[in-house]
């Protein structure tokens, strides 16, 4: 390799580590410059128009949806809040026009860090799914996400 590559290479190097990682600076850059107000945001479906047919599911891009049904009637959709990359596909492709991504006053900084227990969310639940069942489903998530944050803590350590 040329003494010229090695320097450019060295030079970089020596400049990326001045700066630090860009994740650490997400937080401050989003303080000082807000998203503006038309930004889209959480997809949110409306329950009475919903007919369960995954084609939310089937387009998401980034698998932050996910359903789980016994039969046409009974079903729920989830969403992982810190996957979803705001895309709209969702919206675009839903049949019945059931779903709807609009901005949420409560958008902050806390939707770019992972909390499992605030960031599985049931957006949609129909039948025998509603109330006892999804509680019981949710307690299942928050459970799995927890083990897979322990299962990674204990990994990088």
């Amino acid at each position: 390799m040329s003494k010229k590559k090695l320097l450019v290479m060295g030079r970089e190097v020596i400049k990326n580590q001045a700066k630090g990682p860009v994740t650490l600076h997400i937080s401050e850059r989003l303080e000082k410059h807000p998203p503006p107000e038309d930004i889209r945001t959480i997809p949110r479906i409306i329950e009475e128009k919903c007919i369960m047919c995954g084609t939310c599911v089937k387009v998401c891009p980034t698998h932050c949806l996910w359903m789980e049904k016994d039969d046409k009637d009974n079903g729920m959709i989830w969403l992982l809040r810190p996957q979803c990359m705001w895309c709209g596909h969702c919206q675009t492709y839903c049949p019945k026009d059931a779903i709807h991504i609009d901005r949420e006053p409560s958008l902050s900084v806390s939707l770019f860090s992972f909390n499992v227990r605030q960031d599985y969310e049931m957006i949609c639940a129909k039948g025998s799914f509603k109330g006892e069942k999804a509680e019981k489903k949710l307690a299942e998530v928050i459970e799995e996400g927890a083990k897979t944050i322990k299962e990674i803590e204990e990994f990088r350590s």
